[in-house]
């Protein structure tokens, strides 16, 4: 895209209308110049790091378990003609064709293999869904395989004296500044070691970005907010140097709070942020925010790297010396069980070990950019990292709780209350119990002496309907008509099961009840269901009766009042004989519907009393009979007093304390416990014990550590891994803050220092940057001021200097780079030039908590650090420009541009109710400048920069067309 509109292009685009016109601006101010693409040589393709990584964590493991045994390179036994040693030999295939259509699953014969359509693969039983899942996003990925022909089979034990050879296993040292022949050109040592490297390659730096420029690179890099137009002409007019404005700007931006909003979601993308599980039907993260909010904190009040570090890593072991101390330390920890999870996987040591994997895969890529999970099956293929390392760290958070067990599993929560807080939670809780306790005795009592029982105990899963006086249809007896989706993960339902219409087919799914009378009169009918938030409020039930037809409405979304198990739908008359229904249905919902069972009860001609729940077993006309006989003989005393408590309960749940806050977090294991290797990776195939431990590699003394027999040992990983003498902390980091300010990290790879990742364009300066961190104290925002303040940061973007001698990928750092504006700066731009952001900071920012994420409808005008990041519903937006996968670790963002890019800014309502909104405001507030004025205005307050001549003109003649008609 044009760094400037041409005045044709703008016109044509402009018939849109003048709503169009500032956020077209603002648009061009995302995008770099577009360049001519060609496309990619399909004989030798080149994969990403990440489809490199899938194939070593996800393939490379299937193939060498249940695979390479026939297929490998023994001549001797290669059946079919196939191997399946590398990509070249799969697309060569064997008797029957090739094995894989890279990009086509369907197409490809080792899918119809392994699904067993065409073939039996492999023999001696089919894989599993998710395996096979597996295989198939690699195909659709093109089948990345780093093998090379003959190679598969070749195994080599690692040398760990010499895989501390490598650069990144060595301790970082302050490096020797070169000598340099332009002395006056550096302002620091950042500048010195760029320059040394430009001058011995023959290379030039380009000249300085001017005021204007320097302006918004700051605000979009520490802000993520545009400048005002006022702010932009205020500090052009400061008549002191540029360094000195340029300083000041950067101390002040520094100290805002928006900072840490900009920063901290550079964070949440390493911390693989989101606000639900992901696997299954993605379970909402109702605490998950408060990480969020930790982690914007944390920037905004330059918390050490290393104390970081430490809390997210162990944050529920570090001492405290308050209760907020250890309330942020708990949350810290939340870093751990925010990951994708399948909760609702019913192998419970396979899901444990699913944790535990993910948990290691993040921790190395996250702080020391080491692929660990590629050791989970065997040895490292590409690093220095043995299976017995992986699996010493397994048992470390092996012995670390991370869920909680049920049908449904959970997350574990830490109370993070203050003291006062909680002794009026506690007093509430006892006081509650003490009161239930009483009622509870007393309708014992009640039953006791009525002959009748109550409802089974809390902990039973269901009531039987044997249990339930008077007629019960459960929903094994009910016609269904449509989808319905039988449940028990709720308890205390009626019977076997009950059901759900899974939130779908609204209209088309209802339940039916037939109900057949022996005795006719007046009945009470109630409807038993479980509630939840995420159950309708509005579901209607048609009851058929002797008198017409009654349509009632539940909110299933509270609890039934009558015994927490049923609801009544009224008094009805009914005939023996004659037929009647009633029906559930699920016409404009608006969520689950719930179907369990109905109960009849015959009412008293008289009194028009129901009966209580009783256990029936006399029949006949006996039962009515007996029935009066014990209403007439219940104890009023009784009655009176379970009244009075079941008031005081009431009014005493009606005026609770504030709720206990919880933070998701994680804690140590009653039992600790070294963790044995699992061969090939299969949690129940187990080998030789190992201790429990770190990294070899990263240790150069080699010495083997012992940890404490009675804790898990990520204390002790934490400060491992936040030492100073740790090889690689250090340098991941400060690597990150340089590609957040110059687009690209000094280590191209953020995430991967490993042998498979880039090697460093400057490791003298990485060097540099990383004990000079230490030194400073582990701070984030003196790093950054001390990188903003260096030269090199304040180039300008020039394409063609005068003809010297470029660096093409501008790996030398000779010029600045064009940077993308990424999709949260895009957004929250287009909000601020509106006048439509909110930027109250923080808090719980989910409208609606339901247990699925899914269909979430998102309805914000907050900063996009605070818009809720669902791994199975995203904003819109988001979806269109980029943002990052978060069930990975995501230290470079991709980067497309795309034609759904170009059509979303032009055609989304967002977008232009926006753009309308900026239009307005231009027009109201700004009154008084002339149509020139104002176009001049909108360019800086969109562009940060004034029109060209074309621009302006062309700009001027549309609107002055546009005021004639």
């Amino acid at each position: 895209m044009l760094r400037r509109i041409p005045g044709s292009t703008f016109l044509a685009l402009a018939q849109r209308g003048t709503v169009v016109l500032l956020v077209l601006f603002c648009c061009l101010g995302f995008s770099r110049r577009l360049t001519g693409q060609t496309g990619a040589d399909k004989s030798e393709p080149k994969f990403s790091d990440a489809d490199i990584e899938y194939f070593e964590n996800h393939i490379r493991p299937l193939l060498v378990e249940h695979c390479l045994e026939c297929h490998g390179d023994d001549p001797k036994n290669i059946q079919g003609g196939l191997r399946l040693t590398s990509r070249k030999e799969m697309l060569k295939g064997g008797d029957n064709g090739p094995a894989i259509v890279h990009g086509k699953p369907d197409k490809s014969l080792l899918i119809s293999a392994i699904e067993y359509d065409d073939f039996d693969m492999p023999p001696d039983g089919q894989l599993s869904d998710g395996e096979i899942a597996k295989f198939r996003e690699w195909i659709r990925r093109g089948a990345p395989d780093p093998r090379k022909p003959g190679t598969a089979s070749v195994s080599k034990s690692i040398d760990l004296d010499e895989g501390r050879k490598f650069w990144a296993y060595q301790p970082a040292e302050p490096p020797r500044i070169p000598a340099i022949k332009n002395v006056n050109w550096p302002r620091s040592d950042i500048d010195r070691l760029i320059l040394a490297r430009l001058e011995k390659e023959g290379l030039k730096p380009v000249k300085d970005a001017d005021r204007t420029r320097l302006i918004r690179r700051a605000y979009l890099t520490l802000t993520g907010l545009p400048p005002t137009v006022e702010e932009i002409r205020r500090l052009e007019q400061d008549k002191r140097k540029t360094e000195v404005v340029f300083a000041e700007l950067i101390d002040r931006l520094l100290a805002s709070r928006h900072f840490g909003e900009r920063w901290g979601r550079h964070w949440l993308d390493v911390a693989r942020f989101a606000e639900s599980s992901g696997g299954g039907r993605s379970l909402m993260f109702k605490d998950a925010w408060r990480f969020r909010d930790y982690v914007i904190r944390a920037y905004n009040e330059d918390r050490p790297f290393d104390q970081f570090v430490r809390e997210q890593i162990a944050g529920d072991l570090l001492p405290f010396e308050s209760q907020s101390q250890r309330a942020q330390h708990l949350v810290g920890s939340g870093f751990l069980a925010l990951g994708p999870t399948n909760y609702e996987q019913q192998d419970k040591f396979l899901l444990r070990m699913e944790v535990i994997d993910e948990q290691i895969d993040t921790i190395g890529r996250a702080f020391m950019g080491m692929t660990l999970g590629c050791a989970r099956c065997h040895d490292h293929k590409f690093d220095p990292i043995p299976t017995k390392d992986y699996y010493a760290l397994v048992g470390i958070f092996k012995s670390t709780q991370s869920l909680v067990d049920g049908n449904v599993s959970g997350y574990v929560t830490q109370t993070i209350s203050n003291e006062k807080e909680s002794r009026e939670f506690e007093a509430y809780r006892k006081r509650v119990a003490e009161l239930a306790k009483e009622l509870n005795v007393a309708k014992k009592q009640l039953a006791a002496k009525t002959g009748s029982s109550s409802r089974p105990p809390a902990k039973s899963a269901s009531i039987r309907v044997s249990q339930l006086a008077g007629m019960v249809i459960d929903n094994r007896q009910a016609k269904l008509v449509g989808n319905w989706q039988r449940s028990t993960s709720v308890q205390g339902f009626v019977g076997a099961e009950y059901l759900h219409d899974r939130d779908q087919s609204k209209g088309e799914n209802r339940v039916v009840f037939e109900p057949k009378f022996e005795r006719g009169g007046i009945y009470e009918v109630r409807m038993s269901y479980t509630p939840g938030g995420n159950r309708a409020s509005n579901v209607p039930v048609v009851i058929d009766h002797q008198d017409g037809k009654a349509t009632v409405t539940i909110n299933q979304s509270k609890r039934p009042p009558i015994e927490g198990a049923f609801v009544s739908l009224g008094q009805f008359r009914f005939e023996a004989d004659n037929a009647s229904q009633i029906a559930v249905l699920t016409k404009d919902t608006d969520g689950h519907v719930i179907v369990d069972a109905i109960q009849l009860i015959l009412v008293d001609g008289k009194k028009k009393k129901p009966k209580s729940f009783k256990v029936e077993k006399r029949s006949g006309s006996q039962k009515a009979g007996n029935r009066e006989k014990e209403h007439s003989s219940i104890d009023s005393a009784l009655e009176k007093k379970i009244a009075e408590l079941d008031a005081k309960l009431k009014k005493l749940k009606q005026k609770p304390p504030r709720p206990l806050r919880v933070a998701m977090s994680v804690k140590d294991s009653k039992k600790i416990a070294d963790s044995a290797i699992h061969i090939r990776g299969a949690p129940r195939n187990l080998g030789e014990k190992v201790p429990r431990g770190f990294v070899s590699v990263c240790d150069p003394s080699g010495t083997v550590r012992e940890l404490p027999a009675e804790t898990s040992g990520r204390l002790e990983l934490a400060n491992w891994i936040a030492s100073p003498k740790h090889p690689l902390t250090a340098r991941v980091y400060v690597n990150r803050v340089w590609r957040h300010l110059f687009g690209v990290g000094i280590v191209a790879s953020t995430d991967n220092f490993g042998v498979m990742g880039r090697q460093p364009s400057h490791p003298e300066l990485l060097d540099h940057l990383a004990t000079e961190f230490i030194n400073n104290g582990w701070s984030t925002k003196q790093l950054i001021r001390q990188i903003m303040l260096s030269r090199v940061y304040q180039l300008a973007v020039v394409e063609n200097p005068d003809g010297n001698r470029i660096d093409p990928e501008n790996r030398l750092l000779w010029r600045a780079n064009r940077r993308r504006l990424d999709v949260e700066v895009l957004r929250d731009s287009i909000l601020s030039h509106s006048g439509l952001i909110e930027l109250e900071a923080g808090g719980l920012t989910i409208r609606k908590i339901t247990q699925y994420d899914l269909g979430y409808q998102f309805k914000t005008n907050r900063r996009s650090v605070y818009v809720p990041a669902f791994r199975n519903s995203m904003l819109e937006f988001f979806e269109v420009f980029d943002f990052p996968n978060p069930n990975l670790v995501s230290g470079h963002r991709n980067t497309s541009t795309l034609p759904t890019q170009a059509l979303f800014l032009l055609n989304s309502p967002v977008v232009i109710e926006n753009a309308k909104a900026a239009a307005h405001r231009l027009i109201n507030e700004k009154k008084e400048l002339s149509i020139s004025q104002k176009v001049e205005y909108a360019f800086i307050q969109t562009l940060g920069r004034s029109p060209s001549q074309g621009e302006r003109q062309a700009a001027i003649r549309f609107v002055e067309g546009r005021l004639k008609q």
